[in-house]
């Protein structure tokens, strides 16, 4: 970035992630590192029967509104955008209905109703998710047919999108459990355009993981993705083979670590060629509760990467994992996935930095029973950039409070900055840093 201290300054930032994520179905006992949640809420005893409760009906509720402020930052179209000042109100509501006649069989509808207000209104209404799960007796095999999330690992390559309007696929998955410590997923599912940011086609994967004991699981997969371009997927359309490991583990009490390399082929879809792609990408974290005293509080260290793209040789070098639902690239979407990120020069040029370096540190304190402070750096710098264009990105800072009214109630509030680095100033002629602030409310019943 602009100032010389920005590797410093990274190194001693602490942090914490300032989103939820969604829990994977069939997720290994091992607790992803940088995707733990800082508050630990969770039932009491003597705590009341949940009221929604209808024998085998579940009625259910997640809410979320969302008030957001930004400067030198256009929120529409998620890009830099000096002197600009923009603010909005989004509203994510999902009423679900869940029944479970069996503990072999469990239907499911829910619906979302997401709207954002500012100078660009919308609201729509539509299935979120609708699926029908049945499984044999011992669950050595299930069978989850229709509209569903997709979410494994710690989302580093497959997320929901978890604070936005989500992402769920028309898909058919199916379960099997062979042995105890082994469990595989085969899935294949279709975008849903309304869903998913405009992003239209398939993805087919297999996923696997083997829990070796409560301190160890090594996931193994592999993913087929025909989508096409949308909101979180950026350039042409692709067919991108993905393949990858996790390994999560635990070192005596107080160390977590995860290490996850990917390696991605397949074609490139231009106007007028096809080209091969030879691309990869990880991160690697390591996580320590230090229990201090009455304080439960955690620390972490990141790196996270992405190979980049300069145009040669023939083939398409830039790693995707666009969707993720990883707070590994931060909590203000200035970078949305470690493929780079662009800016829009003085005269509507683009100008695209490929391939990005990630280093994150942080940590995060309870500071009461239900009062959590947390606090986040992630200092970014590219592979590649344009003749005359610097590769120093920026760092992102993300200070974030989470308070739990009860279980079911929680408030959020983040003053986030990212501070510019040159690649911007040369890509728009402004080095104006990024302020962002948000106060959001979640329900969960």
């Amino acid at each position: 970035m602009a100032r010389n201290t920005t590797i410093g300054a990274a190194l001693i930032v602490l942090a914490t992630a300032g989103r939820g994520v969604a829990a994977a179905e069939g997720e290994a006992p091992v607790i992803p590192v940088i995707q733990q949640q800082y508050v630990q809420g969770g039932a009491r005893e003597g705590e009341a029967k949940d009221p929604l409760q209808f024998g085998p009906l579940k009625a259910g509720l997640d809410a979320m509104i969302r008030g957001e402020s930004v400067n030198n930052f256009n929120l529409n179209d998620v890009t830099h955008t000096p002197g600009h000042r923009d603010s909005r109100l989004l509203v994510r509501v999902r009423p679900s209905l869940t029944v479970t006649p069996t503990d072999y069989l469990t239907a499911r509808v829910e619906g979302q109703w997401y709207a954002s207000y500012n100078d660009v209104k919308f609201n729509t209404f539509r299935l979120y998710q609708g699926y029908l799960e049945g499984s044999l007796p011992g669950r050595k095999a299930t069978l989850k047919a229709g509209r569903q999330e997709l979410v494994y690992g710690s989302s580093f390559m497959l997320g929901a999108d978890t604070f936005f309007d989500g992402l769920s696929y028309d898909a058919v998955k199916l379960m099997v459990k062979p042995m105890e410590p082994l469990a595989v997923d085969f899935f294949a599912g279709k975008y849903l355009k309304d869903n998913s940011g405009g992003i239209t086609g398939e993805l087919y994967g297999v996923y696997g993981t083997y829990t070796a004991n409560d301190a160890f699981s090594v996931d193994i997969y592999g993913l087929l993705d025909t989508g096409g371009a949308g909101m979180t997927h950026d350039g042409k359309d692709e067919r991108t083979w993905s393949v990858g490991a996790r390994l999560a583990g635990k070192v005596g009490k107080l160390v977590a670590f995860e290490v996850e390399p990917v390696y991605q082929f397949g074609r490139h879809i231009e106007e007028t060629a096809h080209r091969n792609i030879s691309a990869f990408g990880g991160h690697a974290d390591l996580s320590i509760d230090p229990a201090l005293g009455r304080y439960p509080s955690k620390g972490f260290v990141s790196y996270a990467f992405g190979s980049g793209d300069g145009g040669g040789n023939g083939k398409f070098r830039e790693f995707h994992n666009p969707n993720n639902d990883t707070p590994l690239i931060g909590d203000m979407s200035v970078v949305g996935d470690l493929s780079g990120v662009t800016a829009i020069g003085p005269g509507g040029n683009a100008v695209h930095a490929s391939g990005l370096h990630v280093i994150t540190v942080g940590g995060g304190v309870d500071v009461t029973e239900k009062l959590n402070v947390s606090l986040d750096g992630h200092y970014f710098w590219a592979t590649k950039t344009a003749a005359g264009v610097s590769t120093d990105v920026g760092f992102e800072s993300n200070l974030i409070f989470t308070y739990k009214l009860t279980d079911k109630i929680s408030f959020l509030a983040g003053a986030n900055r990212f501070f510019t680095g040159n690649f911007f100033k040369d890509a728009t002629g402004s080095g104006k840093d990024i302020n962002y602030g948000y106060l959001q409310v979640q329900v969960t019943f």
